[in-house]
């Protein structure tokens, strides 16, 4: 009998050990972070992700365009949107159709004299969106602004000018002789 309840106390410590690190396990696991899906992705995966409610990011480029209570923005997840000084690779992205106040919380579009916000989009994702002309599209419900934009410095190039003065000069120079030359 006292090895019976040897044995019985021995499962109990052990099913409270085990009890106890699954505790532990649930009290700090977090919720796990939305993956954020690439254009690439779901383009190569579109009847995959059709219909699906994905999170997707990348620089807001191009205009907001306020269509009523909504908006069009475009948002660019190619390698340039990460690192505007590399020039590099292909230029890719998702069309996003969101509320217009949720728009507006972008303050900088990327273009020529601007580096676009970065933003985090979830919604769904519509391989060909029988609202907007079939067109492939993501109808947001959530926006948040990852990364501010900002202006873009364009320094003045000294060296392109003078190479600018040396080839016109050089044209001028080809120009006149080859007019000395049907004169004679």
């Amino acid at each position: 009998m006292r090895k019976h309840l040897k044995l019985y106390s021995l499962k109990m410590k052990i099913l409270n050990s085990a009890l106890i690190a699954v505790a532990f396990i649930l009290i700090f696991a977090g919720p796990a972070p939305a993956s954020i899906i690439s254009s690439q992705e779901l383009v190569e995966n579109d009847h995959f992700y059709d219909g699906k409610t994905v999170t997707f990011q990348g620089e807001a480029i191009g205009d907001v365009m306020v269509r009523g209570d909504y908006a069009w923005i475009h948002l660019n997840d190619d390698p340039y949107a990460e690192s505007p000084s590399k020039l590099a690779g292909y230029n890719s992205g998702m069309a996003v159709w969101c509320k217009a106040d949720n728009a507006a919380y972008i303050n900088f579009v990327g273009n020529y004299k601007n580096k676009g916000d970065i933003v985090e989009i979830t919604g769904v994702f519509n391989k060909s969106c029988a609202k907007h002309s079939g067109d492939m599209d993501i109808h947001a419900s959530y926006i948040k602004i990852i990364k501010p934009g900002y202006p873009i410095e364009h320094k003045f190039q000294t060296n392109k000018l003078w190479w600018a003065v040396i080839l016109g000069f050089a044209a001028a120079v080809f120009f006149a002789v080859n007019k000395f030359w049907r004169l004679k």
